[in-house]
């Protein structure tokens, strides 16, 4: 057989042992035994060894490459990763749907929800390229190039030579008779382990070694380093997302169109998605399944309710974490009992004094608890809680423990109610209980317990990002009496990490350079990082648009002081903070009470003094075309989603309200205006549509 034979006879048989893998592995369907495809996949090895030039990455033969010599390297996504928001009833549905229509801005609307099962496994991005060779054409065949961890949303773990190790993922898709299709694609999956390949890996592992449930072996599986340890576990995946770039050149319209195309791909989906036009009628499939759950082969923890209309998902947007048009309706979470041991006081950030119950070990949801909250002391007064009680613990949202029930007949004899001290644990301060409030808080701004939370706050990856600064070493950090407060790290240095545990040379290096590069956060994650009180993520960002930067230092500093930072938020009171959308008379008054503390300037100060300067990221000094003017929005426009349309506003010094008053300068109108389109033709209020507040923009 010469060269051009076996490239033929080559082509052939990879694109047969896809197609018979593809009917195993993803329809279900046995074409052939085992013996059969192993064959084939021999004699396909047997020519890449005769002609290795025709080796190619999409080739069955090439699932298993060689091992890390080290950790898995991170690689920034596509496009950042969203988690969705969980529901745990059926009037938390009501309220997203109620939600989705004020957002809209609409009374009523027919929505059509996509529904499918929540695979309980670790979430995958697949990136495929277009690779011009073999013989599918000048258009080229899209291949695996990287799989990728969801990581923090920005940058996931490459853990594509284990993924690739899964029998059911395509190495390639070939995508030739669509010349729309772009360049790259971004696929989106859950892997998972099925129930019975744990059960058979957890029998060749001794007890320490064994997994708890099939998420974890997946998630400890995926990150293996060799990938031949991932070829021998059987793992599996299934995709269920397409980067809107990759929906809108194939003209999809509808999100059951999305996974209809991932199938046309060749992608494993799992096909028991169902459309609906009701909340109703998707609870009665939730609670269908909900019956089914323990005789599926693999885990799932409820079902996934997604809008199938693309164009109001577009619309709807999202928020900082979440898309606003989806939700995962979670199962009731796994219920268990134990015995309360003891009741500790823990301190929080922002000095909130929590109780948790020390409890005997338990398995629930899969790992080991010995720990559940109690929340607060009205909390502790409804359960009755006590030491020594039998209580029903389960994982809110099947992440946190918490105590739901006191089994008062298995009550030990002479247990004392826990009476919720006034001083604080960890500074002996008073405590302090608001009369609107149900947490009791510390408010000594000096607690130790506090600063070391406020810490952990600030390296965290949502604010400074600081790898290798998490909690334990902290910890040891603040017990070595080497740090005292967040602004300390700034001033950390090689000679202080020696002393610390388990601080070899390269560890310590690491740190410092992650340190270094936080001196320069952008100024939104810089707000977030100072831990003030009820600011989140997007309220960071709204803060960050009312901070002056500094006349005539601009070129010279290239960012803002912390001081000046202060200096402008100590410039505005509650009145000024409640006028800017998004803000609220709350989060005002929190944000003025943080900025008269002594114990933030004196922070500021120092943090200053570390070499920390907030800098604004390229891009968002738009010209401030809009300041000071005040714009509605109402109706659907032609190519803007509402989201789109109000950070442009925003962005360039405007305001969005969600009602129209004499205050209103502008009303954006698309097609359907509600009401908000007859009142500003009653108040004289001027009307742009799409195309004249483009205009506007420049």
């Amino acid at each position: 057989m010469n060269e051009n034979e076996a490239k033929e006879r080559i082509e052939k048989l990879k694109a047969e042992i896809w197609r018979l893998n593809k009917a195993y592995f993803v329809d279900d369907k046995s074409e052939v035994s085992e013996d059969v495809r192993d064959s084939l996949k021999k004699e396909l090895i047997e020519l890449e060894n005769e002609f290795p030039d025709l080796i190619a990455p999409d080739s069955p033969t090439q699932r298993v490459g060689a091992p890390l010599d080290g950790r898995l390297p991170k690689v920034r996504h596509i496009t950042p990763k969203e988690s969705l928001t969980d529901a745990f009833s059926f009037e938390e549905l009501e309220d997203w749907k109620d939600q989705m229509l004020r957002a809209l801005g609409k009374e009523e609307y027919d929505f059509e929800y996509l529904c499918e099962l929540k695979i309980d496994g670790l979430n995958i991005s697949l990136v495929y390229e277009r690779k011009p060779y073999g013989s599918v054409g000048p258009g080229g065949r899209h291949v695996l190039a990287r799989a990728l961890t969801r990581g923090n949303g920005i940058e996931g773990e490459d853990v594509t030579h284990t993924v690739r190790t899964i029998e059911s993922l395509p190495l390639a898709l070939d995508l030739s008779d669509s010349n729309s299709a772009p360049d790259v694609i971004e696929i989106s999956g859950e892997v998972y382990m099925p129930k019975k390949a744990l059960e058979k890996l957890n029998a060749n592992l001794t007890e320490s070694e064994r997994f708890a449930n099939p998420r974890n072996a997946a998630a400890g599986t995926v990150r293996q380093l060799d990938p031949k340890i991932a070829s021998k576990r059987d793992l599996n995946i299934f995709c269920y997302g397409l980067d809107g770039e990759t929906s809108n050149s194939l003209g999809i319209k509808k999100q059951i169109d999305l996974m209809r195309s991932l199938m046309k791909f060749g992608m494993p989906v799992h096909k028991d998605f169902v459309l609906v036009s009701s909340l109703n009628e998707a609870d009665k499939l939730y609670k269908d399944f909900e019956t089914k759950r323990d005789s599926l082969p693999f885990d799932i923890d409820g079902v996934v309710l997604k809008v199938n209309d693309r164009r109001t998902q577009k619309e709807l947007g999202s928020t900082a974490k979440a898309p606003r048009w989806a939700r995962a309706y979670k199962f009731p979470a796994e219920q268990k009992t134990a015995r309360i041991l003891d009741i500790e006081l823990q301190v929080g950030r922002t000095g909130a004094v929590t109780p948790v119950a020390i409890m005997t070990p338990v398995q629930i949801a899969g790992t080991t608890v010995t720990r559940a909250t109690l929340h607060n002391e009205d909390e502790i007064s409804r359960l009755d809680a006590r030491i020594g009680d039998t209580v029903i613990i389960q994982k809110a949202g099947d992440i946190i423990p918490e105590v739901v029930e006191v089994i008062k007949n298995l009550r030990p004899n002479g247990s004392k109610k826990f009476r919720f001290p006034v001083k604080c644990p960890s500074c002996s301060s008073d405590l302090e209980r608001p009369g609107d409030e149900a947490v009791t808080r510390c408010p000594n701004p000096q607690c130790a317990w506090k600063l070391r939370g406020q810490t952990e706050h600030m390296a965290s990856r949502q604010a400074l990002d600081i790898e290798g600064l998490g909690k334990e070493t902290i910890d040891a950090l603040f017990d070595m009496d080497i740090i005292h407060s967040p602004a300390d790290i700034f001033f950390l240095s090689q000679e202080h990490l020696s002393r610390v545990p388990l601080f070899k040379e390269k560890k310590t290096g690491n740190l410092l350079s992650a340190i270094e590069k936080a001196r320069r956060p952008a100024l939104p994650r810089f707000i977030f990082a100072l831990g003030i009180r009820h600011i989140g993520r997007e309220n960071a960002e709204i803060l960050a648009k009312c901070v002056k930067w500094p006349e005539g230092e601009t070129k010279k500093i290239k960012g803002i002081r912390p001081t000046e930072i202060l200096k402008t938020i100590r410039g505005l009171d509650i009145e000024n903070f409640s006028a800017i959308d998004g803000i609220g008379p709350v989060l005002a008054q929190s944000i003025v009470n943080w900025a008269k503390e002594k114990s933030s300037e004196a922070m500021l100060d120092k943090m200053e003094k570390g070499g920390v300067i907030a800098v604004i990221e390229e891009g968002s000094h738009a010209p401030q075309v809009f300041k000071g003017k005040t714009f509605v929005l109402t109706g659907t426009l032609p190519d803007l989603s509402r989201e789109e349309a109000k950070k442009m506003i925003k962005e360039r010094g405007g305001k969005v309200s969600s009602s129209v008053s004499k205050k209103t300068d502008f009303v954006l109108a698309g097609t359907e205006p509600g009401s908000k389109f007859g009142q500003a033709n009653e108040l004289g209020i001027k009307i742009i549509d799409e195309d004249g507040f483009k205009k506007m923009l420049s």
